[in-house]
Order: C-alpha cells, then structure tokens, then sequence
C-alpha cells in the first residue's frame, strides 16, 4: 500500500443542533418506507401473483429472490463504504455516494413495479436485484456519514434520531402498501416512495460534511480486499457484536419475511385480509417502537449498552415464540400483540445495537468501510434465513403438516433471538466509549 500522507481523524464539527441531528439521519426514514415493506409485504405477494396462489414453490422462490438482493447488499454496501473513506471531491466523501445511490433507487423501485406487471420471473428478480444495489450504494457511506459529522458527545442521540425516524419510515411505508398497494394504485404509491426518498436525500445534503485531512491512499485490489479485514485479536468485541448482530438478523428474517403466508395459513385469512392486516399491525408496532427508541438510548446510558441490548433480544424472543403457541389457538386478537411486542423490542434494539457497534468499532477515517463490514452481518441473513426457513417450510407442509411447518419454523427464529442476547453478555465496551 503506497500513501503520499499521514492520516488522522476528520475534524468534528461543533456540537450539532436538533436539526441537524435529524437531518443527518433523514435517509433512514426514506430507506426504511421501503426496506421493511418491501420485502415483507410487496415482493411476497408479487412473487404470488408470477407464480400463482397455489404454486409449491411460493416460499422457496420468494425466500430465493430475498436471499439474491441479499447478495448483492452484502458485496455493495462494504465496497461503496470502503470507496467513499477514499474518495475526495468538492462535494465531500459521503455526499455524491448517497445522492447517486438514492436517486437511482427511485428509478429501480419503478422497474419493480413494472417487472410485477410486465415481466416474468426472470425480469423481476433483476429488477429487485437493481433495487438492492442502489440501496446499498447509498447505504454503506451513508452510516459512515453520521460519524463523520456528528461529535462523540452526541451520537447517542444521533443514534436515538436515526433509529426513531427509521421506524417512522416504517409507519410511512407500511401505511402507504395498506392504503396504495393494497388497492391496487401502484403508481401512486412509487411515486410517493420516490417522493420521500428524495425529501430526504435533502435533508442529508443539507448537512455540512467536514473535509477529510488524509491524503488520499492509492492500493492495487490486493491490499485493498486485505483492508477489510480486522484482527479478531486486536477487535474481539467488535466482532462479539458482530455475531450479535447476525444472531438477531437471523431471527428476525426468518419470521418477517414469511409472517404474510403465516397469517394467509394459520389465520385462514385471504390475500387481501392479509395484505392489509400485517401493514396495520407493523404499523401500530412501529408507532410504539419510537419512544422505545429514545427508551432504549436513555436506558444506555443509564444502565449500560449491553444490557439493554441483551433485554431487547429477549423481548423479540419472546414474542416470536408466541406465534408458534398462537399456532395451537389461532386468533388475531393473539396475533396483533405478538407483532406489537416484538416491534417494540426491535425499535429498542435497532437503536442501543447501532450506538454499540460505533462504541466498538476501530476509530480512525475507516468508518464507511467499518460500518460496511458490520452491514455485512445484518445482510447475511437475508441470505441465510429466507432460503432455510423457505425450504423447512416447504418441506414439512408437503408432508401435509402446514400449521406444523410454522410452528418449527418460528421456534427457530426465537432461538436465534435467545442465543443473541447470550452472546451479547460476553461484550466489553471500553472504558472512555462506555458513557
């Protein structure tokens, strides 16, 4: 590796205002309109209407398609975080990779609609696969953004901002498909998607990015793939935390993306009725998840990162048994506060495990490449977890044991969730990131 400089930490701008702290965060509200409702509601149903209600391979597919965004998320997001600590330009590091990657998603969001209505199989997995990649783009540099510009003192509340307006984007996106999706105005709602999305972006480049103070390192492919990796030994909490992501990703991916079919095969509900039944109950969920959100940062500091973050893993795995015990006495009445709990735990999660990552992470101009690798173990699953639980499904109730296929499939994900929150206890925050 040849460099012409030394490098040091980008200045830290001074402490930031309240809009400032939202406005850097803003992104995520746009993302999370689309990453949650997306995946879990649209391209499951699409999915349906290529192959056919009744088609045996529904989960598999469905789980298959995910798995294959899920890819491309896992090899994009590092590499544009990595390109981005790198990158100089009038315009800042971070700033042409979020605008770029964003309003390409916009267009990307259009052709999935059109490959739904217009298209086969074949075309609407690249459509979803192009969706990904312009997600990620954006993605990656833009969780090196946040601690980039905002002072130490204050990413805890940064943290608060960024998962609180994620999980408002949640109950835009979901209160959209229930509203738009669900009665067919297709092209309205991706014009409203597209329209937050860009009202975002905004926002974003609204915010000041500091210049960065190292000269720019020029790598040939070898040095720069070996970049990526961190020592095990020199960082083992920030791989702990690693795995504990992964854990939690795993379970949570294994319910979300097949909780449509399980209402469809353990309710009795039909498409529709489920099609609007999951946006509202998500919805309602992620209501709660906000002031969860700012709980969970407070209780942070209160009680300590790791411990909030091992109590939100058991709340998500205790309501995700719930649904293999609602699968003995099937009601919606039951249902509804298993989803609502389970957000709730989420919404606390998502904020405690983002700050826990940046309190762990190596400290240095690295932080997209960083946070990319760390993207890494919340993509994998979408992997993983789609295609295992979509063939344990497929497998059981083609032995005619549908009601079954849900319960083991779902005992699996709480676990994922229980062995998270062991995991969790063995990480060590240091001493002057504890606070």
């Amino acid at each position: 590796m040849e460099t012409t400089g030394v490098s040091a930490p980008p200045p830290r701008t001074p402490p930031f205002s309240l809009y400032g702290r939202i406005a850097v965060s803003a992104l995520w509200l746009g993302w999370y309109t689309q990453w949650i409702s997306i995946p879990s509601v649209v391209l499951p149903d699409q999915v349906k209407g290529l192959l056919g209600a009744g088609d045996k391979r529904l989960e598999i597919v469905t789980g298959a398609i995910v798995a294959a965004g899920s890819v491309v998320a896992l090899l994009v997001t590092p590499l544009a975080g990595a390109l981005s600590d790198s990158a100089r330009s009038r315009f800042g590091r971070r700033r042409p990779f979020l605008a770029l990657g964003v309003v390409l998603s916009c267009f990307a969001l259009a052709g999935l609609f059109l490959a739904a209505h217009n298209g086969g199989l074949a075309l609407y997995v690249l459509a979803y696969v192009n969706l990904q990649l312009w997600w990620n783009w954006a993605a990656g540099p833009g969780a090196g953004f946040i601690p980039d510009v905002v002072p130490p003192a204050q990413q805890a509340s940064a943290s608060g901002w960024t998962n609180a307006l994620g999980i408002i984007g949640v109950v835009i996106g979901n209160v959209l498909v229930g509203w738009l999706y669900a009665s067919g105005q297709t092209v309205a709602l991706v014009v409203a998607l597209a329209a937050i999305n860009l009202v975002c972006l905004a926002l974003a480049l609204s915010v000041r990015e500091p210049p960065a103070t190292a000269a720019t390192v020029r790598q040939s492919l070898g040095p720069f793939l070996r970049s990526f990796f961190l020592s095990p030994r020199q960082h083992p909490d920030f791989y702990l935390v690693l795995g504990t992501r992964f854990l939690s990703n795993m379970g949570i991916w294994s319910v979300l993306t097949f909780l449509l079919y399980y209402l469809e095969s353990i309710l009795g509900l039909d498409a529709a009725g489920a099609t609007r039944l999951l946006p509202t109950l998500l919805g309602a969920g992620a209501v709660l998840a906000i002031p969860a959100s700012f709980a969970g940062a407070w209780a942070a500091n209160r009680f300590g990162l790791v411990r909030v973050v091992q109590i939100a893993s058991w709340v998500m795995a205790a309501a995700t048994g719930a649904y293999v015990v609602i699968a003995l006495h099937p009601s919606v009445a039951l249902i509804a506060p298993a989803v609502v709990v389970f957000s709730i735990g989420n919404g606390a999660y998502g904020a405690v495990d983002w700050l826990l990552a940046l309190r762990v992470l190596p400290k240095g101009q690295d932080a997209g490449k960083d946070f990319g690798v760390w993207h890494v173990c919340m993509v994998a699953p979408q992997i993983i977890a789609p295609i295992t639980t979509g063939l344990l499904i497929s497998a059981i109730r083609d032995a005619g044991a549908s009601r079954l296929a849900y319960e083991v499939a779902f005992a699996i994900g709480a676990l994922w969730f229980v062995l998270a929150a062991a995991l969790v206890g063995r990480v060590r925050v240091p001493e002057a990131a504890a606070g």
